[in-house]
């Protein structure tokens, strides 16, 4: 699976969940302040990474996955284990679509 293919499987689910059409969402797209999706709609996100690209997220795990995540961020932000609410509220607002694609395509060992 390429990063393209990971990308427009991202689109179409994003778009489907944040009722959208799929040509409003680009990598660069903010989800919090771009797409306006809510913690609903992130925790929907989260289940599709599992269901589409078949990537493990137990029960609980979705704080550490977002402390994952946050490695991909362009700024690059340093990762500890444990972080704040307040940082994991940061982390949140700052995700890009690419920063998911990012994750996805390291998880998946897809080629750039």
């Amino acid at each position: 699976m390429d990063r393209d293919h990971i990308f427009k499987t991202l689109q179409v689910r994003m778009a489907d969940t944040l009722e959208l059409d799929p040509s409003e969402i680009s990598e660069s797209s903010r989800l919090v302040e771009d797409l306006d999706a809510d913690s609903i709609d992130l925790l929907e996100m989260v289940l599709a990474l599992k269901d589409d690209f078949r990537i493990s997220v137990h029960d609980g795990e979705v704080k550490q996955l977002l402390v994952e995540l946050a490695q991909f961020l362009p700024e690059g932000v340093t990762t500890q284990s444990e972080l704040s609410d307040d940082e994991l509220g940061e982390i949140t607002r700052r995700l890009q679509v690419r920063t998911i694609v990012d994750f996805v395509a390291a998880r998946a060992g897809a080629p750039a």
